[in-house]
C-alpha cells in the first residue's frame, strides 16, 4: 500500500505542475515569445532533452516547476520581437495567468472523470438506495470501549463482520445488534491490510457510545451520465472554488483583526500523509483531493506576492498605472526576496508537517 501511495503522490504532483506550467508555455509559444526551458521541480539538472528550441528538464528539488522565457526579468533596454519583455501588457498577463487558468480547468476534468466513474457519496437514509459500492469505515474510537480494547483504529473499513461481506452502515448496527453481549469477528482493511479482530458487542454501553464504541459512516458511489459529466465537472470546481475562497476570506479577516489561531497549512508532508489515506478511500476520492490541490494551487500562485504568478501580474498592472515600467533592479529584488521568503515559508511548513504526521 506504501508503494501506490508513493506513486499516487508522486504522479499527482507531476500532473498538477506540469499543466500548470504548460499553461505558461504554451501561452508564451502562442504570444511568439522564445521559451528557453520547461522545468519540473528546481535545479540542480537530473536530465533533459531540447525539443522544437526548447529545453525539457527534470530537476532535482521537486518543489513545482518553472518556465523560462527569454526576456521574462525585464532587464533588458532592448528585447527582441521573441522576448517577453517586447509583448504587450495584455499578452503579459496572458502568459503570466495561464498557468492559474490550467490548474483550475484540471480540477473541472478531474471531476468530469470522477462523476462517470462514480462519486464518493456519504450514505443517508435519502439517499441509500441510489449508491453503489457502500463501504462502512470507522470514523471515531470512544475511549475505554471494547473497540479500542480491540484494536480498532479511525479509517479502518469493516470488510466483513461475523462473516457478512462488505456490509452497509446499517448491516453492521443491525449485526452488532443481534449479538448483544457477545464477541464478533470483525475483518478490517486498514491501508490496504487485512486484520481480523474479536470485539466484545455490549449489553448496556454507556449513552451515546454504542454496543462496541465506535461512530461509523457509510460511503458509496454516485454517478452521473457521461454526457453531463463535463458540466457537473464545471459546477463541481465553481462550488469548491467559491468554498475555498470563503476560507481565505475568513484566514485574511483574522490577519486584520489580529485573531487567528489554530490555522494549519499543509506542504509536501501532510499532502502525502493526506494522500495515504484518500488512495485507501478509492479512486474517486484521489480525484477530489488531486482536484482540490490544484485549486489551492491556482489561488495561491495568483495572490499579488512578488515571486509568484499573481506579484508578477502586480508589476504589469503597476506598469500600466505609472505609464513606465519600474526599474528592472527594482522588480527582480522583490520576487528574489518574495522567492526566498516563500522558500523558507515552505521549509517552516515542511518542519510542522514532520511534527504532527511523522
Amino acid at each position: 500500500m506504501l508503494l501506490l501511495t508513493v506513486i499516487v503522490f508522486v504522479v499527482m504532483l507531476l500532473l498538477l505542475v506540469l499543466v500548470h506550467e504548460a499553461g505558461h508555455l504554451l501561452a508564451a509559444k502562442r504570444a511568439g515569445c522564445t521559451v528557453e526551458e520547461f522545468g519540473f521541480g528546481f535545479p540542480p539538472r537530473l536530465f533533459s532533452r531540447t525539443w522544437g528550441g526548447t529545453r525539457y528538464s527534470f530537476n532535482l528539488l521537486p518543489l513545482g516547476g518553472f518556465v523560462k522565457i527569454e526576456g521574462e526579468d525585464m532587464d533588458d533596454t532592448k528585447p527582441g520581437p521573441n522576448s517577453f519583455a517586447s509583448k504587450s501588457a495584455g499578452w503579459r498577463i496572458t502568459i503570466l495567468s495561464a498557468g492559474v487558468v490550467m490548474n483550475v480547468a484540471l480540477t473541472a476534468v478531474l471531476l468530469s472523470v470522477q462523476g462517470v466513474i462514480g462519486i464518493p457519496t456519504a450514505v443517508t437514509d435519502d439517499n441509500a438506495a441510489q449508491l453503489s459500492r457502500q463501504q462502512t469505515y470507522i470514523v471515531e474510537i470512544a475511549e475505554g470501549s471494547p473497540a479500542k480494547a480491540a484494536g480498532l483504529l479511525p479509517f479502518d473499513r469493516i470488510a466483513a463482520i461475523d462473516g457478512l461481506v462488505q456490509p452497509t452502515t446499517r448491516q453492521v448496527q443491525e449485526v452488532v445488534t443481534q449479538h448483544l453481549g457477545e464477541e464478533l469477528r470483525l475483518l478490517i482493511d486498514r491501508q490496504g491490510v487485512r486484520h481480523e479482530l474479536v470485539v466484545l458487542a455490549r449489553e448496556n454501553p454507556p449513552v451515546d457510545e454504542g454496543a462496541i464504541g465506535v461512530q461509523l459512516s457509510g460511503i458509496g458511489l454516485i454517478t452521473v451520465p457521461w454526457w453531463q459529466a463535463p458540466w457537473h465537472g464545471v459546477v463541481r470546481t465553481g462550488q469548491m472554488l467559491a468554498a475555498i475562497l470563503g476560507q481565505f476570506g475568513d484566514l485574511a479577516r483574522q490577519v486584520v483583526t489580529g485573531s487567528i489561531g489554530g490555522v494549519q497549512f499543509l506542504g509536501p508532508v501532510g499532502i502525502a500523509s493526506y494522500t495515504n489515506e484518500v488512495t485507501q478511500m478509492g479512486f474517486g476520492f484521489v480525484l477530489e483531493f488531486a482536484g482540490l490541490i490544484s485549486l489551492n494551487l491556482a489561488i495561491i500562485n495568483i495572490l499579488p506576492i512578488p515571486a509568484l504568478d499573481g506579484g508578477r501580474i502586480l508589476f504589469v498592472l503597476i506598469e500600466q498605472i505609472r505609464g513606465k515600467r519600474l526599474p528592472a533592479k527594482t522588480e527582480h529584488l522583490a520576487h528574489t526576496v518574495g522567492f526566498m521568503l516563500l522558500l523558507v515559508l515552505i521549509l517552516f511548513i515542511t518542519w510542522q508537517d514532520i511534527l504532527r504526521f511523522v
